[in-house]
């Protein structure tokens, strides 16, 4: 328990930041033993009713240390992958791969209090209400000043604040990519079972998700400012006609739309992932398109190393050598994320870079050579292979 051991008023690890990535790292952290302070700049638990999807390995990592909310997950036990005008489709399923399910569903705000939940069981220290007011970084310390005034002492300051104070440290900044696009976000009823189905359509306007949610699905439809604006300035029957006609009767009939919402879509990843005393994790260090669902699990997989790499540095914890050994560590999976989702985007968003045939082409025989399609999913599932 050598984390426990730190001087009085230095903690070991200070996490901005209690998204789930945020708090799977701080319960990776208290449970081997580190002195380890949660900081949240909101009053309290997001209660954010969004639909999160995560790969089986997440699943699996968040199972082994009991912060998985079983009862409000949805299994996804088979993908349907496929172009609207033109032909060709894939389809990836659970079986091939030996799995139950090759992801799951969650509400955020489920996955959020069970992670928060075993952040207290590791013996974290929780901080909600305490907003980051100013960094100081060291070579011996990180110092948070909250905007209570009080000071936080860390040998290392994680960010997992989904970018908010990275400006404040020297040396990093954001390289964005604009997709000049929105998704529109609902969930919707369907008059049929969707039997742990998940659907990636391909338009020529962009691309549309759905995905499978308790007796529901949640739907993410992407489209350019102007159209989404009209979609969601909609009535509930014309919504749903308009996504019936992009959508086709593939998962059936849609009706009772409901909460629907949008946000701008944007690669953005920041230039390096550490510095003096400080590594920058999850959302805070790179922003994915949603295409593919690689978003979060890669920030789940930033917390794992970054665990591991603390554990691997003998107690020195914040050191540049143990810096330099987490940023090597993450750098394939990181950027060949990044490049994966925007290859989607670009590849089926634009027929000057690959022509309908090309990816009906594409898509028929992913579905027919089975090694090509347990890759696919073996990238989906556990991101980048080490080399």
């Amino acid at each position: 328990m050598r984390g426990r051991e730190a001087p009085a008023g230095l903690t070991d690890v200070a996490i901005v930041g209690a998204g789930p990535v945020g708090a799977t790292l701080a319960t990776l952290l208290g449970r081997a033993g580190h002195s380890v302070r949660l900081l949240e700049a909101k009053a309290g638990p997001s209660g954010d009713a969004r639909t999160l999807a995560l790969s089986a390995a997440s699943h699996d990592r968040m199972d082994e240390f009991g912060a998985w909310p079983a009862a409000a997950a949805t299994p996804i036990r088979s993908i349907h992958i496929s172009q609207r005008g033109g032909p060709g489709r894939t389809l990836i399923e659970a079986a091939d791969q030996g799995l139950a399910a090759l992801g799951y569903t969650v509400a955020f705000s489920a996955l959020e209090a069970s992670l928060h939940e075993a952040a207290r069981a590791a013996g974290v220290q929780m901080d909600f209400g305490a907003p980051c007011a100013g960094i100081e970084l060291t070579d011996a310390v990180a110092r948070v000043s909250l905007g209570s005034g009080e000071t936080v002492e860390a040998r290392l300051l994680v960010l997992a604040d989904g970018g908010a104070n990275v400006a404040r440290i020297p040396g990093v900044a954001f390289i964005e990519k604009d997709y000049g696009q929105l998704a529109i976000v609902a969930s919707v009823a369907t008059d049929r079972p969707h039997a742990g189905r998940a659907w990636e359509r391909f338009t020529p306007q962009g691309p549309m998700a759905l995905l499978p949610v308790g007796d529901r699905c949640a739907l993410v439809w992407t489209a350019a400012p102007g159209e989404a604006s009209r979609l969601l300035a909609l009535d509930d029957r014309a919504f749903l006609a308009e996504l019936q006609e992009r959508f086709g009767d593939r998962a059936g009939r849609f009706s009772a739309p409901a909460a629907r919402a949008a946000f701008p879509l944007r690669l953005r990843l920041v230039n390096t992932p550490v510095a003096l005393r400080t590594a920058i994790v999850g959302n805070a260090a790179q922003a994915l398109h949603p295409i593919a669902g690689q978003g979060l699990n890669l920030g789940l997989r930033d917390a794992a190393q970054l665990a591991d790499s603390i554990e691997a540095a003998s107690g020195q914890i914040g050191s540049l050598p143990m810096l330099d050994a987490y940023r090597d560590a993450r750098r394939r999976d990181a950027l060949r994320g990044a490049a994966f989702t925007d290859f989607l985007v670009s590849a089926f968003g634009d027929s000057r870079l690959l022509p309908t045939w090309g990816r009906g082409l594409a898509l028929a025989a992913l579905d027919v050579i089975a090694p090509a399609r347990r890759m696919l999913a073996e990238r989906m599932i556990h991101g980048a292979p080490t080399p």
